[in-house]
């Protein structure tokens, strides 16, 4: 019994050696051979950026507040409806308005028949005076004859400077008529004004993006009650440090990402005054229209300050798995090896390699389910044609790996490969998973 427990430690043993002389020797000799592309690396300019967080707003914004104080008697929109200019939105309760218009129409009336009266007082002072003058002419002849005595000539001037005093009172009077007339008519535009601030109507077309009042509520002037956005064009406002506030000019072109694919905008305005406290200035970007984003929506832009020089690499050619990022490289045999990458940021397509890969070697641009680690790798610049070898009963661990990649054993569990068992397992009948039970 003894001995043949022995016997069953040299099978074990022998298994284990011949399974990793198996793995080691024979690797290249039977791994598959794949055809893709191959992409040498180089080393290339690379934007170098400035990402700020910054909110997209409508261009322009209209707040409502109340002008005069009252109930509100109506409300008749709600957040999210479309409106036009000049369309009715809210009222405010108008008695006060209307009494003010009423009183201010009947002065007015009684100022048109004030300067009715005064327009005929001037006729008649007119006439009065143009007979006075007529007498004084004809008196004024008759006295270089000598014809009239002196008294006489002298009550005939008398009378024409009083009719001349009473033309001119009476004219000066129907000019005050009138400018009161002109006083009237402001008092009654002004009355009607004041009854317009009932009605709020909205000054733009746009949406209603909030209401802070409704029906019976108390209104009072400088209350808020509606806001009213232009949805057509919209704006994006980040703040930025004072360093890179220096840097950026009204023109440069930017990348707003906020939605599902990047925009290309451009900076209309900078606020010239830094905010002591944050040490940001304010800097305003224009959206083209139809942006697809939405007041309020959170995005990130990208101020372009300069270029670097690095390593890109399609982003097809990288493999995530968790945390971890590699990509393969094809070695001067011309095999697949993952390795290791640490990567920075995506410019388009292509995402920046901070480590792990050199300028000069080869990797493999477009991954296909043939390419693992160390598969043979035919090149092709177009064409992912794949061509697969016979794959022997016992394979390199590469090859055998699973789908999450870690190393599988020929014959275990999702190994599709033939087989394997080892001469003294099948001579004491352990075979099958017997067999992978006594390797564990």
């Amino acid at each position: 019994m003894t001995s043949i427990r022995s016997f069953d430690r040299r099978a074990i043993a022998a298994a284990a050696l011949f399974l990793a002389a198996c793995g080691n020797e024979v690797a290249h000799e039977t791994a598959r051979t794949v055809t893709a592309p191959v992409q040498v690396v180089e080393t290339t300019a690379i934007p170098d950026t400035r990402i700020t967080t910054g909110t997209v707003r409508a261009m322009t914004v209209s707040p409502l507040a109340a002008k005069v104080m009252g109930n509100v008697t109506r409300v008749l929109v709600s957040e999210g409806q479309r409106v036009h200019a000049g369309e009715l939105l809210l009222e405010i309760d108008d008695r006060e308005g209307r009494a003010r218009t009423q009183q201010a129409t009947a002065g007015g009336g009684e100022v048109d028949q004030a300067i009715s009266g005064a327009t005929a007082g001037v006729a008649a002072a007119e006439a009065n005076a143009t007979l006075a003058n007529a007498t004084y002419k004809r008196f004024a002849a008759l006295r270089e004859r000598g014809s009239v005595s002196p008294q006489e000539f002298e009550e005939v001037t008398a009378r024409k400077q009083g009719a001349d005093a009473q033309l001119e009172q009476a004219r000066r009077g129907r000019d005050a008529m009138l400018a009161r007339r002109s006083q009237a008519r402001a008092g009654l535009s002004e009355a009607e004004t004041f009854l317009s601030y009932s009605s709020v109507r909205s000054p733009i077309n746009g949406v209603v993006t909030a209401r802070m009042i409704d029906p019976g509520a108390q209104a009072a002037p400088g209350m808020p009650l509606l806001t009213v956005e232009d949805d057509s064009r919209f704006r994006v406002e980040t703040t930025v440090d004072e360093d890179l506030a220096g840097i950026v000019h009204v023109g440069d072109a930017v990348t707003v990402d906020g939605g599902a694919q990047p925009i290309t905008a451009r900076v209309t305005n900078i606020v010239p005054a830094v905010d002591p406290v944050t040490r940001s200035a304010l800097v305003k970007i224009d959206l083209p229209q139809g942006s697809g984003l939405r007041s309020g929506t959170f995005v990130r832009v990208a101020f372009k300050v300069g270029s670097r020089n690095g390593i890109m690499v399609p982003e097809a050619a990288i493999v995530r798995r968790g945390e971890l990022t590699s990509v393969y490289v094809v070695d001067g045999g011309g095999f697949a090896r993952m390795r290791l990458v640490a990567l920075g940021s995506a410019v388009g397509n292509a995402v920046e390699v901070l480590s792990g890969l050199d300028a000069g070697e080869k990797i493999v641009p477009q991954l296909s389910n043939e390419i693992r680690d160390g598969v043979r790798v035919a090149a092709r610049a177009a064409t992912k044609t794949e061509a697969t070898a016979v794959i022997p009963s016992c394979r390199s661990r590469e090859a055998a790996q699973d789908s999450e990649g870690s190393p599988a054993l020929p014959g275990l569990a999702g190994d599709s490969s033939p087989r394997f068992t080892p001469p003294g397992f099948r001579r004491l009948g352990m075979t099958g998973a017997a067999a992978r039970g006594g390797l564990s």
